[in-house]
């Protein structure tokens, strides 16, 4: 039997503080200052809300304002010179090798538990094995493995082209109601273990679509319960 619209509207109100609030901020990197002292490959390239948890990932802006320009890292031998970002001007670049794995991650507001959703992003790699000094040559295609609050939730699996953004996605089900904590991990070439370096873009998180429009209604009622 299908429910009053109100009876409806009841149950979404009692979760919309944390279905409308739970998602990706600043997904594809364009807000906020990276580099505050200036560019340095020492120095994490993580704006806010992100903030790197292993070594020091990349930013990249094509505008070169704040961030590495179109041609590349000089001291990676040009790393992703010439690449364009999938959305806007900026994107992350983090590496693996067997010795380290670099890490970036972002908090959210609370997941809504037994929801599913949908992590996506845009990712490219640099195999063209530069960096020799700094954990390469890069030759890998590798994978980034994404944990949630601890918990290892996928994998973005590997490029199938040099230079080329493809889109890359994880569906899974929220197992808790707390804020969540998503981490994208830099792995190594699983295929034959050689380093790697990887992008990530336009970085999105995105309820189940029956849900969608639950949470849109969500929002609705709460600005109306609020005004």
């Amino acid at each position: 039997m299908t429910k009053p619209l109100h009876v409806a509207a009841i149950a979404v109100l009692a979760v919309c503080p944390a279905s409308a609030l739970a998602q990706i901020q600043n997904g594809s990197f364009e807000l906020g200052l990276a580099y505050p002292s200036g560019l340095s490959i020492f120095t994490a390239g993580t704006p806010s809300p992100w903030f790197a948890t292993s070594f020091t990932p990349d930013l990249y802006d094509n505008t070169g304002v704040d961030g590495w320009s179109l041609a590349g890292i000089p001291a990676y031998n040009g790393m992703f010179a010439q690449m364009l970002a999938c959305d806007g001007n900026r994107f992350i670049g983090f590496a693996a090798s067997a010795t380290f794995s670099e890490a970036f991650a972002q908090t959210t507001a609370p997941l809504v538990a037994g929801q599913q959703y949908t992590l996506g992003a845009c990712m490219a790699v640099d195999d063209l094995g530069k960096a020799a000094p700094f954990g390469g040559p890069y030759t890998g295609r590798g994978v980034v493995d994404v944990y949630l609050n601890s918990g290892y939730i996928g994998s973005f699996a590997q490029n199938t082209a040099t230079y080329t953004w493809e889109a890359r996605s994880i569906t899974f089900v929220a197992t808790s109601s707390l804020p969540a904590t998503f981490t994208f991990v830099a792995q190594v070439d699983p295929t034959n273990g050689a380093a790697s370096y990887m992008a990530l873009d336009h970085i999105r998180l995105v309820p189940a679509p029956g849900a969608a429009a639950l949470l849109g209604l969500g929002g609705v009622m709460c600005a109306r319960r609020r005004r």
